[in-house]
C-alpha cells in the first residue's frame, strides 16, 4: 500500500505538472461547480481472500460531495461507501479533475473511519481510500462514469487485507458551489 500510496501522490503530481504545458486540450479543471456523485458497484471485487479463504463480494452504495473551490487545481471532499453486510466508512480527502475533451479523470486521496458491521475486517478502524474515476461530462456538466477504490490501513497494524471496488457513477454539478 505504501508503494501504492507513493506512486500515486507521484503520478498525480506528474499529471497536475504535465497538464499545465499540454497542447492538445488535455488540463486540469480549476473552477466549475461543486458536484453531488453518486455510485453503485461491487465492495471487494478483487479483494485478499480472509484465513478461511473467503471473498464476499458485496453491492455497495458510494455518495461523494466534492467541493467547488479548488487551490492549484487540488479540491476538498467528503464521501462514504456502504456495503450490504453493514460495513460502511465515512471518509474525506483531496481531488484533482483532469479533462480531455468531455473526458474526466478524477483521481482522488482520502482518509476515514471504517465500521466492518458483519463484513470483512480491514484491519483498524482508520483507514485511507485511493480513487481513480473516468467519466463523460454531458453538456449540462453533469458526468456519467466508472470509478475504481481501494482502501487500506496502509499498514499501519500488522493485518491489512484491503478491500477492491468497481462503481459506476452519475455526479450533478450544484450551483451554489460554483466557482468559475
Amino acid at each position: 500500500m505504501e508503494k501504492t500510496l507513493s506512486a500515486g501522490v507521484m503520478g498525480l503530481g506528474l499529471l497536475l505538472a504535465g497538464s499545465a504545458y499540454a497542447d492538445d486540450g488535455l488540463h486540469v479543471i480549476q473552477g466549475g461547480p461543486a458536484y453531488f456523485s453518486a455510485g453503485l458497484g461491487v465492495f471487494n471485487g478483487a479483494g485478499v481472500r480472509d484465513a478461511n479463504g473467503y471473498n464476499a463480494k458485496l453491492p455497495e452504495v458510494n455518495l461523494e460531495y466534492q467541493s467547488a473551490s479548488k487551490l492549484f487545481g487540488i479540491g476538498a471532499l467528503w464521501g462514504m461507501v456502504a456495503n450490504t453486510n453493514g460495513g460502511f466508512m465515512g471518509y474525506t480527502g483531496f481531488y484533482s479533475d483532469i479533462a480531455w475533451d468531455r473526458w474526466v479523470l478524477t483521481p482522488v486521496l482520502g482518509f476515514g473511519g471504517y465500521n466492518q458491521g458483519r463484513g470483512k475486517d480491514l484491519g483498524s478502524i482508520f483507514q485511507f481510500r485511493l480513487e481513480l474515476g473516468l467519466a463523460y461530462q454531458f453538456a449540462d456538466q453533469s458526468r456519467l462514469g466508472i470509478k475504481i477504490a481501494h482502501i487500506s490501513n496502509a499498514k499501519i497494524v500488522p493485518q491489512d487485507p484491503g478491500e477492491y471496488e468497481v462503481l459506476v457513477t452519475y455526479a450533478i454539478p450544484l450551483s451554489f458551489g460554483d466557482h468559475s
